[in-house]
């Protein structure tokens, strides 16, 4: 028996683009409905959002096709818009933690897009059937969370409706981002592209985004919604309204007794009302949580233990000493420098007993060495290992037999990438001119630091697009993204 619901959405067995078959109906929202479907070309499963909107759009009879009046025809094409502009904006976004788009086409009158089909569930639906997740749990979920929303403000976006949700879990059980229409992305000079109002949920937006103010949106609002998504998980609790959180501070929060206090404030620290208290980049959560987890000693003096004030900035961390910070390419130079200096410093004061012929003698034997030590040697189609993968190399190297001076390296597995051409520093890739090809095709050329990206042009090469900027952690950092004509995106 049908209903009104059942009226909104494809039927099961509806084909489209002549290979999506409709194969379950997943949810239907306020802008449009969401289906699993197989293409059938490739016996593959998708998922599929149809662009929907609720109260306007309807179906004629039995067709498939959407009917809108004509009062309502420019509020539709303008959010069907939107709508496309989401999918092309997912398209761009490359990144393990981050839904992605397959197609984008025009259907019985509307717009659908292909997406990948997540099929773990949402983080919303996790609490909802066994209750709040433990802590652990939380802290594996969130460097992979962390990770792909640091990617989305990269690329100069805001998601901007960061919720359990919106936060689905693969097989593996690690999550993914979904839904980017709230999205906004910024243009030239950092004005947001798009004048249409966002959209948010209750409880999970700061006020610079309840009250529209799209000049003070930026990473530390996703970050807002990051602190009401973990409160969710934690307590199984709706997060308070930034009110209620004005009004009451931390009493405006009903944390459970087993959260630890730095979980505690954290959560704090992420939904201060005052976006300037808050963490400005997802680095600074990063930073934070790099703490060690330590119990202070309860005052004495101070008997309300449960009263927790709002902090406008967590302790700083403890410095990581030196030795800890250098990469073992930084500590192989500093070795071999030590070493050179020895020497040379052994030439100045040589003892002074010897004759002046010895001394002369022994001086020039010991430059000498020092000279052809650092002749570089060279390698062909040696077997090598680094953190990034095996490979064979051809080119310099050190003492050691260590990659160092020019060389080529061509992936044996092909897991990371093809190959890199370029400078390599005792056996890490590191230096300005290099060239690192994709196992996708994808090219990167410029300078690496510590076998990642540094600095230069990352090309895609299904359309040409290309960033062009700095990265940081191997991902796209400071710079812009340009289409294969070079026109900025």
């Amino acid at each position: 028996m049908s209903n009104e619901k059942d009226k909104q959405l494809l039927p099961i067995g509806t084909e489209l683009q002549g290979r999506y078959r409709v194969e379950q109906q997943l949810s239907s929202g306020g802008f449009g409905n969401t289906y699993v479907v197989r293409n059938t070309r490739f016996d593959e499963r998708w998922a599929m959002k149809e662009f929907f909107l609720k109260g306007i759009s309807e179906r004629e009879g039995e067709t498939t096709t959407v009917s809108v009046a004509s009062a309502s025809q420019p509020q539709f094409e303008a959010q069907r818009e939107k709508f496309n502009k989401e999918a092309r904006r997912l398209r761009k976004l490359r990144h393990p933690g981050i839904v992605h788009v397959e197609d984008l086409f025009d259907e019985n009158e509307t717009s659908y897009y292909i997406m990948d089909y997540i099929d773990g569930g949402s983080l919303k639906e996790a609490v909802e059937r066994h209750g709040p997740l433990s802590e652990e749990r939380v802290r594996q979920l969130l460097p992979d969370l962390l990770d792909a929303l640091e990617y989305v403000h990269t690329q100069q976006m805001w998601h901007l409706d960061l919720k359990p949700g919106n936060i689905l879990l693969k097989s593996n059980g690690r999550p993914v981002l979904i839904d980017f229409g709230a999205s906004k992305q910024l243009g030239v000079g950092g004005a947001n592209s798009t004048s249409i109002g966002m959209t948010y949920t209750q409880g999970y937006a700061p006020s610079e985004q309840v009250d529209q103010n799209l000049d003070r949106i930026g990473p530390w609002t996703d970050l807002y919604a990051l602190g009401a998504t973990l409160y969710n998980l934690l307590s199984g609790k709706t997060p308070p309204m930034v009110s209620e959180i004005q009004e009451a501070e931390a009493d405006a929060f009903e944390f459970p007794k087993s959260m630890s206090e730095q979980m505690r404030k954290l959560i704090l620290w992420l939904m201060n009302p005052n976006r300037r208290k808050r963490p400005q980049s997802v680095a600074d959560v990063r930073e934070f949580l790099a703490l060690p987890t330590t119990t202070e000693p309860i005052d004495n003096d101070d008997q309300d233990n449960d009263k927790t004030q709002m902090p406008d900035t967590p302790p700083p961390p403890k410095p990581t000493p030196l030795w800890q910070r250098l990469s073992n390419g930084q500590i192989g130079i500093i070795g071999a420098a030590a070493a050179v200096l020895l020497l040379l410093l052994a030439i100045l004061f040589w003892p002074k007993s010897h004759t002046k012929d010895d001394s002369s003698s022994n001086s020039q034997e010991l430059v000498q060495e020092i000279v052809e030590a650092a002749k570089p040697n060279t390698a062909t189609d040696q077997a090598c290992t680094s953190p990034i993968g095996d490979y064979r190399y051809t080119g310099d190297i050190d003492a050691e037999g260590k990659p160092h001076g020019k060389g080529t390296a061509t992936f044996s597995d092909g897991s990371v990438g093809l190959s890199y051409e370029g400078p390599f520093v005792h056996g890490i890739m590191q230096g300005i001119g290099a060239r690192f090809v994709m196992k996708n095709g994808d090219t990167f050329t410029g300078e690496f630091r510590d076998n990642r990206f540094h600095k230069g042009r990352y090309t895609v090469k299904e359309d040409g697009s290309y960033f062009e900027g700095t990265f940081k952690d191997g991902q796209p950092d400071q710079g812009n993204w340009y289409d294969k004509n070079g026109k900025r995106l």
